[in-house]
C-alpha cells in the first residue's frame, strides 16, 4: 500500500479551512440563539402587555361593577322612598276623600247630609255678616241657597238672609225671604225670630197695620218664645 504525504503548506492550509468552517458554524448557531432569545423576549413583552391590559380591564370591570353597585342601591332607595311617599299620599288621599263624603247631621230640628263644602260656604256666609258685610253674606247664603236646597241648613240660612237684608234695608227681600222660610217650615224653631223680623221691615215700610197683624200672630202662635215677649213690647208702643 502506498502512503501519501501532505507537504507541511497543504496541512497547514487544510486545518485553516477546518478551523474557519468551525468559526463559521459558531457563528450561525450564535446568531440563531439570537433569533430565538430576541423571539422569546419579544413574546415575554406581549405576553407583560397583555397581562397589564388584563389587569387594566379587571380593574375597570371591577369599578364598574362598583359602580353599579351603587348606582342600585341608589335605586332601590329611591324605590323605597317612592312607596313611602305613595303610601303617605294615599293615605292623606283617603282622608281627603273622607272628608269630602257627605255626613248626616241634625242642625236645629231639620235632619240631612252634608258636605265639607257645604258647610264652609254657609260658615262663611254667617262670618260676613257677624262682622258687618250684610250685602257680601246676602251674595254667599243667596248661592248656598240655591246650591243646596235640601240641606239641613237651609232653614236657618233662609233666615239669616232674612235678617241680612234687613240689616241693608232691602225690606221687600227680608220680607220675601222670611215668608219662605215660614212656608216650608212652618214648624222650625227659626220662625218665631222669623216672623219678629218680617213685622220690623213692616213697620220700617210704614206698613204699620201689617206690622201689627204680624206681632199679633206671633204671639197667638208662640206665646212663650222671646220673639213674642218683644212683640209684646212693641205692641204697646204702636200707636
Amino acid at each position: 500500500m502506498t502512503h501519501l504525504k501532505l507537504s507541511p503548506l497543504l496541512a497547514f492550509g487544510m486545518l485553516s479551512i477546518l478551523a474557519c468552517q468551525s468559526t463559521h458554524a459558531a457563528i450561525f448557531e450564535d446568531n440563531d440563539a439570537r433569533r430565538q432569545i430576541n423571539v422569546l423576549t419579544e413574546s415575554v413583552k406581549n405576553n407583560q402587555k397583555a397581562i397589564f391590559e388584563l389587569t387594566n380591564s379587571f380593574e375597570r370591570s371591577v369599578q364598574e361593577n362598583s359602580k353599579l353597585r351603587g348606582r342600585i342601591e341608589e335605586l332601590e332607595r329611591t324605590v323605597d322612598d317612592q312607596k313611602s311617599n305613595l303610601k303617605i299620599y294615599y293615605s292623606e288621599l283617603n282622608d281627603r276623600i273622607k272628608l269630602l263624603e257627605p255626613v248626616k247631621v241634625e242642625i236645629e230640628g231639620v235632619t240631612g247630609k252634608i258636605q265639607t263644602a257645604e258647610k264652609e260656604l254657609y260658615d262663611q256666609a254667617l262670618l260676613e255678616f257677624k262682622d258687618g258685610s250684610p250685602v257680601k253674606a246676602e251674595g254667599l247664603l243667596t248661592q248656598f241657597i240655591t246650591a243646596y236646597p235640601n240641606s239641613p241648613y237651609w232653614p236657618v240660612a233662609q233666615y239669616w238672609l232674612s235678617v241680612s237684608k234687613y240689616a241693608s234695608k232691602d225690606y221687600k227681600g227680608a220680607i220675601a225671604a222670611g215668608n219662605a222660610l215660614i212656608k216650608t217650615f212652618p214648624d222650625h224653631a227659626r220662625v218665631p225670630q222669623t216672623l219678629l223680623n218680617i213685622a220690623n221691615c213692616l213697620l220700617e215700610s210704614n206698613q204699620k197695620a201689617e206690622g201689627r197683624k204680624t206681632l199679633e200672630l206671633l204671639i197667638k202662635s208662640f206665646p212663650e218664645s222671646k220673639s213674642a215677649e218683644t212683640a209684646r213690647g212693641m205692641l204697646s208702643k204702636i200707636k
